[in-house]
């Protein structure tokens, strides 16, 4: 998934493609970030989880746990990384042939 720092075999689609070099970095890159934000999400998801399954459940844990907005942040970055990578897999699709 990173062609910065490895090399792929060049797919016959891909080798017929013409200037998609650029595009195929930010797709790695969008699919880092994407990856990323859903990891953030899912550990907030485990807490919440870990959290339930607690044998004594305090409101003061769960307040913080509710209260913490971070996880939107990952929720909103998730939602744009994707929309990205729709918008750029048009492109690519665009390019083939």
């Amino acid at each position: 998934m990173d062609r910065a720092t490895k090399s792929y075999p060049l797919t016959d689609s891909l080798s017929k493609a013409r200037n998609v070099e650029n595009l195929l970095l930010f797709i790695d890159d969008d699919l880092r970030e994407t990856a990323l934000a859903l990891h953030n999400v899912e550990q907030f998801l485990l807490q919440t989880l870990g959290l339930l399954e607690r044998p004594r459940l305090r409101r003061e844990d769960v307040q913080s746990l509710a209260g913490d907005a971070e996880v939107l942040d990952h929720v909103d970055m998730l939602g744009e990384t994707i929309e990205t990578l729709r918008r750029r897999l048009s492109l690519l699709a665009a390019s083939l042939r």
